[in-house]
């Protein structure tokens, strides 16, 4: 089947990002979000690493390994995003601290409308190409209406619905799987994803990567005494950030018709799939580990205080 990539890549990762956002916005009340008052250093932590520390680290390794501007970009944008909704599942699925992990994911959300755009015009800029303008205003009235407004409609729904609200996010949550993997293989077929382009050093950078999120996180955490639960948590929000978003942003800044940019856009295409791909199996060692009680982590008294 011949079908034209590039015309539907966008409406695709905007219907990803809002199918998800409505099924995580289905399983909120108002009321969740006094968990970020009652865990204000699960949430603060949380901030700061993906605000702050992992842009750091994305420049860094991207200078220390002399990887591709794409690469490199698609780094940044991925140290930039906020946890997503698989962040979310995955605190379910390993038993962690749900509320803070929604919460988390709400204010990140919420404050990426501005911190996304900033970082990227921050850390980016130099690997840019010179005629390239960023557009912070189309991006930030895209994120608002495929963000915000569909997690407020979730919300509502669940205000109005409580009963059907759980089936709902469960169809969204799969919906939103579906187009993913819609995404991946019309990437491929149109050549925009080859996953030996960038040899093995590429693969091997973004391991570290996630691996130092997760882990720095939970040096972080413990520093700070959050007990186990709350220590998972944070660390898989900072581990699993917002790939669909990450979709949406790299289809505005560089659409799959933009033949200019090709180079830069396959980096940032790949990057993102790479890195969501591996963080999924990070997340579920995470998981079998926390169950079995495994490691540093895991084999601590879970009376540690928290926040």
């Amino acid at each position: 089947m011949n079908w034209d990539y590039a015309t539907y890549e966008y409406a695709l990762s905007a219907a990803l990002l809002t199918c998800a956002m409505f099924g995580m916005g289905a399983t909120l009340k108002f009321s969740d979000f006094r968990g970020v008052f009652r865990a204000p250093r699960g949430l603060c932590l949380t901030i700061a690493m993906q605000i702050v520390v992992m842009p750091f680290v994305a420049i860094l390794l991207a200078k220390l390994f002399a990887l591709p501007t794409g690469i490199a970009v698609g780094m940044v944008l991925v140290a930039a995003l906020p946890g997503g909704l698989f962040s979310n599942l995955a605190t379910f699925i390993g038993k962690g601290n749900l509320a803070l992990s929604v919460s988390a994911t709400a204010v990140t959300s919420l404050g990426c409308l501005l911190t996304t755009v900033f970082v990227l015009k921050i850390f980016t800029a130099a690997d840019l190409p010179a005629d390239f303008s960023m557009p912070a205003g189309a991006i930030l009235t895209e994120v608002a209406f495929c963000l915000l407004l569909p997690l407020v409609l979730g919300m509502v729904f669940y205000r109005m619905a409580p009963q059907a609200s759980p089936k709902v996010s469960a169809w969204c949550v799969r919906a939103s799987v579906v187009i993913l993997l819609l995404i991946v293989v019309a990437a491929l077929m149109a050549g925009r994803l080859q996953l030996t382009a960038y040899g093995w050093k590429t693969p091997v950078v973004l391991f570290l990567f996630a691996m130092i999120a997760l882990w720095f996180t939970y040096g972080m955490a413990f520093l700070n005494r959050l007990n186990v639960d709350d220590s998972f948590t944070v660390a898989i929000e900072v581990l699993m950030r917002n790939v669909q978003l990450g979709l949406l942003l790299k289809a505005a800044l560089f659409p799959a018709s933009d033949t200019q940019h090709q180079e830069i856009a396959d980096g940032v295409l790949y990057t993102l799939l790479l890195y969501g791909a591996i963080t999924v199996v990070i997340s579920a060692s995470e998981i079998i580990g926390k169950f079995n009680k495994l490691g540093p982590i895991f084999g601590r008294s879970p009376k540690s205080e928290s926040a």
